[in-house]
């Protein structure tokens, strides 16, 4: 075979291989629902909720998880719905994450109840800046993100669906946070 014709495969193939990897990429991008906005406590608990329902195989959250009034992880809803979902679903595993050490209704009594599928540990040290809290459901099919100041009622948020999208795009839109949960559960203590 000619340099010539060795040459323009090898172009080609360099161009048109990640050409189609990137439009692969955004054409499965338009798979993500994005709803944002600003949430107060209830709109915060109704959030959960709708996160926990769409989980199947697990779910992380990181969270301040400070006793303050309002607190998702006091709302009885919340926890109602937390319990409901553990019942009904004996593959779902729920790991938390918060940074504040409190005595919160929901880790007390999942903890009792099941001990084996729901697990909480406490950061150590202070918040850190700019912290952004979240709840993703299945490794990215589902999530909520949300920041705010320390003890501070109103929330920005996001809501993704992306339960549409190709797992490696899940994975993408969420894998900061994913990897961060890992890491920081690592050094966390129960």
């Amino acid at each position: 075979m000619p340099w010539e014709t060795v040459l323009v495969i090898v172009i080609i193939a360099l161009a048109v291989v990640p050409a189609f990897v990137v439009w692969s990429w955004y054409t499965d991008a338009v798979n993500i629902r994005v709803q944002s906005g600003v949430n107060d406590d209830e709109a915060a608990a109704t959030m959960f909720i709708r996160v926990l329902d769409a989980a199947q195989r697990t779910l992380i959250v990181h969270d301040d998880g400070n006793k303050m009034t309002g607190t998702v992880y006091d709302d009885n809803r919340v926890v109602e719905a937390v319990g409901r979902r553990l019942r009904e679903n004996q593959q779902l595993n729920i790991r938390c994450l918060f940074n504040d050490r409190q005595d919160l209704e929901l880790v007390r009594r999942m903890r009792s109840e099941f001990p084996d599928r729901f697990k909480a540990w406490y950061r150590q040290g202070p918040r850190p800046a700019g912290d952004v809290h979240y709840k993703i459901a299945d490794d990215g099919a589902f999530g909520h993100i949300s920041t705010h100041q320390h003890g501070q009622p109103e929330r920005r948020s996001k809501l993704l669906d992306c339960s549409a999208a190709k797992p490696r795009t899940r994975k993408h839109v969420f894998r900061r946070y994913l990897t961060r949960f890992e890491r920081d559960v690592a050094a966390a203590t129960e």
